[in-house]
């Protein structure tokens, strides 16, 4: 049995098709991927805050918001959306002026003179340290290694290099080929440094500031500046050298309020001298590195990233006998048809811990649609945070493998960005309490809708992202900061919705639903969206099981939720054809039609990864809705027909895991593999086209864990909870073993499987009293 140990290749990863060659590492702020020949390497730098748009491209950004309040205009949508089952929204409709892009800060290259071919040449990314090593041997007889990695502890990224015999004359410099806005490169001989400064935009208003440096771990050695780059000469005798890198922008999140007149920009941003403002934040940084051995900076990385990696295992056999073979030899000869690779599997799940330990650490911004990593000035999709699925699959894998805690960003992201705008949207769009954002969202509070109603319409997206609050509370236990923060996050968005549901006046059934609403890029402009109700069920019940755990201050508003719970339409409809109706209108009015292959599966998101309906209505052991399930799933299709998107097959495959279906699970895990994953292990957005984007990387950790487990939730029910382990594990999985599950309630479990993937032992530490555990079968394993 093997783990995914990490990645290799023979070949250097190049510009031209970087983001499906390199090998991404990060710190959670900075993020790197080195590519380029021997003798010439680069490494492509980016920063977690480098956007352009916002207050830094108009200083009467709203964030969406219109000038003055628009939800008189609702009773009117209300009322014809009742009487004829859809409508429209237009009137509330805004756009995306200013929202801007995620965009590169630079590239950092390495040139070693005389250096311009190889004999030999491995590069690899190692899974259990996070580093990046490239190694050859060169026409000068000299073999070289580089490696290249991202310190959380020490906040910089890191370059060096070694040979075999004295290095040649080496040439730094960071250049930046692609921005058309002003910016400057310079070397600086007296800390052997060079410097790239720059701005977004040159005004007015002046864009976003920039820097970034890389410095010399001098021990004496001499340098030299030529131009704007620094030139190392050799001396005869020495065989390494490393650089720090650091880098920074003048964004600050916590300036996205009111206070601060939402600026979001740090103290002193009203200079134009980038340098004067940046410069002495990252020499402070660079020059604490600089002043350590690369040994102790590399072993400080190590230790923290191994730390993490560690946290959880999944072995697998390699029963195709791919250990050794090169990643990208694996990844084109693996086949959705044929019995997969359990190796190369193992490696993928292990490359989604890889991905969101680099890029979401505890004072980094989340990872975004690209994770961290961006080659481009204006990247797809503006590399942003798409909150109707995108978002929200990057933490499909977090809680479960022990990276619960790298979710701090992703809380400090919406109580500084969302709350403070979103606040203002739903008290102008909808005059609500509580706050409200949609679709699409920058780091700027763009919390109103864009320009078109099928996909801007989407109020539900942070009821959606509060599953990830309750989901964290359940798994850490960590009460002092679900009462701080989790907490008071949920119930600004309770209080929204309590105050948007309204009586079904089209049905008459007595029944609180939400109007007007979209489901997810797809169908009318209607009421009761399956989607949106099974979502605000979820909200609601959640809430209401921790009250005990609230002060008595909290008592009416708890009331309120729960009473708003008792004629809330649950969404859960089973149609004509017996599907999971996506929409709440008659099939007659012809929406819900089968064979409909649209790569969104929002009327399941109360089945996976919502638990409304798995666990809330007793869905999982319920054969009538999973029957619902099935059918439905099977006229989706396997995700190809619309966007054959990455993520749009992963979340096909935690959905058939969890109705214990494994040969349709392993299907879709393997169809994404074969359909979506680039020679690197990246996810490709449609097939193997670009752009990357990443949410299916971690997408797939989230299915895999689909099979390996159903934990659910029980909404403060009395009844024991009950897991199972091994719900669809394939038999090509077969003697495989997991070590580090964490379980809901606190504690952990390692347990391990037959040939046939039947788990047949469990060893389980600080789990919840009452608890009970079992496999497929219904075999208990363990019985608190």
């Amino acid at each position: 049995m093997v783990a995914g140990l990490g990645l290799w290749s023979s070949s250097p990863a190049t510009f031209g098709n970087l983001i499906k060659e390199t090998y991404p590492i990060g710190n959670g702020r900075l993020g790197a991927m080195p590519f380029g020949p021997p003798g010439a390497e680069k490494v492509v730098l980016n920063i977690d805050s480098l956007w352009s748009g916002g207050p830094f491209a108009s200083s009467n950004y709203t964030g969406g918001n219109p000038a003055s309040p628009l939800n008189d205009y609702l009773p009117g949508i209300r009322d014809s959306i009742f009487q004829n089952g859809t409508g429209d929204v237009s009137q509330l409709l805004g756009n995306g002026d200013n929202y801007g892009s995620y965009q590169v800060f630079a590239n950092l290259s390495v040139v070693i003179d005389g250096v311009s071919s190889t004999t030999s040449y491995n590069r690899s990314l190692d899974f259990n340290t996070g580093l990046h090593t490239s190694a050859y041997t060169a026409n000068d007889g000299n073999a070289y290694t580089s490696t290249v990695y991202c310190s959380y502890p020490d906040q910089i990224c890191v370059y060096s290099l070694s040979s075999s015999a004295a290095l040649p004359n080496i040439t730094i410099f960071l250049e930046n080929q692609l921005t058309s806005a002003p910016y400057s490169a310079s070397c600086e001989p007296k800390d052997s440094s060079v410097t790239l400064t720059g701005v977004t935009q040159a005004g007015p208003p002046r864009g976003m500031h920039y820097e970034g440096k890389a410095q010399l771990i001098t021990k004496n050695r001499a340098s030299l500046c030529s131009s704007s780059s620094l030139v190392i000469p050799s001396d005869s005798k020495t065989r390494t050298l490393s650089l720090v890198i650091g880098a920074a922008t003048n964004y600050d999140q916590r300036a996205g309020n009111a206070e601060s007149n939402f600026s979001f920009a740090i103290p002193g941003s009203d200079t134009n001298d980038t340098h004067s403002l940046l410069g002495p934040i990252i020499s402070a940084v660079t020059s604490l590195a600089a002043s350590k051995s690369e040994r102790t900076l590399r072993q400080a990385h190590i230790a923290d990233y191994h730390h993490l990696a560690s946290q959880f295992t999944l072995e697998l056999p390699d029963s195709a006998g791919s250990y050794g073979l090169e990643t990208s030899v694996l990844i084109s000869q693996y086949n959705s048809s044929g019995l997969g690779d359990p190796y190369l599997e193992s490696t993928i799940f292990a490359l989604g811990r890889h991905l969101f330990i680099s890029s979401s650490r505890e004072n980094s911004l989340p990872t975004n649609l690209a994770g961290r990593w961006s080659e481009t000035i204006e990247a797809a999709w503006s590399a942003d945070y798409h909150s109707n699925i995108n978002f929200q699959m990057n933490h499909w894998g977090a809680d479960q493998t022990g990276l619960g805690r790298l979710q701090v960003p992703t809380w400090e992201y919406m109580q500084n960005t969302w709350v403070p705008r979103g606040t203002e949207t739903a008290k102008l769009l909808y005059g609500a309490p509580g706050w409200v954002v949609h679709d699409e969202m920058n780091i700027f509070g763009h919390t109103a809708m864009k320009e078109d109603a099928q996909w801007a319409n989407y109020p539900i997206a942070a009821a959606w992202m509060m599953q990830h609050v309750s989901d964290h509370f359940s798994y850490s236990q960590n009460v002092t900061w679900y009462r701080d923060q989790g907490y008071p996050l949920l119930k600004g968005v309770a209080q929204f919705w309590i105050s948007q549901l309204q009586p079904d006046e089209y049905f008459n059934d007595g029944s609180l639903v939400v109007n007007p609403c979209n489901s997810a890029e797809h169908g009318p402009t209607t009421f009761g969206c399956t989607h949106y109700q099974q979502l605000i069920h979820q909200l609601f019940t959640s809430i209401s099981s921790t009250a005990s755990l609230l002060p008595d201050t909290e008592k009416e508003f708890i009331s309120n939720v729960t009473t708003a719970l008792k004629t809330l339409d649950n969404g859960l409809h089973i149609g004509t054809w017996g599907e999971v109706k996506e929409w709440k209108i008659p099939d007659s009015l012809g929406y819900d039609f089968q064979n409909d292959t649209h790569r969104h599966l929002s009327n399941f998101i109360g089945w996976y990864p919502g638990y409304s309906v798995s666990s809330f209505l007793g869905g999982y052991t319920n054969k009538t809705i999973q029957d619902a399930v099935a059918t439905t799933l099977y006229s989706r299709g396997p995700g190809y027909a619309d966007a054959n998107a990455g993520w749009e097959k992963v979340w096909r495959s935690a959905c058939w895991a969890r109705l214990n279906n494994t040969d349709e699970a392993y299907f879709e895990l393997r169809y994404a593999i074969d359909e979506n994953f680039a020679s690197n292990g990246l996810s490709m957005y449609s097939g193997q086209n670009q752009p990357f984007q990443i949410d299916a990387n971690f997408g797939i950790v989230g299915a895999a864990l689909s099979m390996l487990v159903v934990d659910l939730p029980n909404g403060g029910a009395a009844k024991a909870r009950t897991v199972v382990l091994g719900p669809a594990i394939p038999a090509n999985w077969g003697g495989g073993s997991v070590k580090g599950l964490r379980l809901r309630g606190g504690g952990q479990v390692d347990f391990a499987w037959d040939l046939n993937g039947l788990v047949t032992s469990a060893n389980a530490s600080g789990i919840a009293r009452g608890l009970q555990i079992v496999n497929k079968e219904g075999t208990a394993l363990i019985h608190k």
